[in-house]
């Protein structure tokens, strides 16, 4: 990225706007402050709101098809849980019933 001033912008303008055509972000300043940006027209596009708001949508319709085209068997969260506190239970009732064994 480039940082021009505003003068030299009035001084130069078409070698300047040569470069943004050619791909150069320019950043133009007043009085050391940046003021304004000369972009590629290809990144004023991806910088549009509008163009942004689109990626986004695709890209959630494209999640949304993936998902129907690809289910997921999600269990029942209280399902599972009880479904681990009983395998947990059964450990425990294991380890003591070995430790009965062995005689401890």
């Amino acid at each position: 990225m480039k940082t021009v001033s505003a003068l030299e912008v009035r001084k130069r303008f078409g070698a300047i706007l040569d470069e943004a055509a050619g791909g150069e972000q320019i950043v133009i300043e007043r009085a050391g402050q940046p003021i304004a940006a000369l972009v590629p027209l290809a990144d004023l596009e991806r910088m549009s709101p509008d163009a942004r708001r689109r990626v986004r949508l695709d890209a959630i319709a494209e999640i949304k098809r993936l998902a129907h085209e690809y289910p997921i068997d999600i269990p029942d969260p209280a399902a599972l849980i009880r479904q681990m506190r009983e395998e947990r239970d059964q450990q425990i009732a294991d380890n003591i019933r070995r430790d009965r064994e062995r005689g401890r």
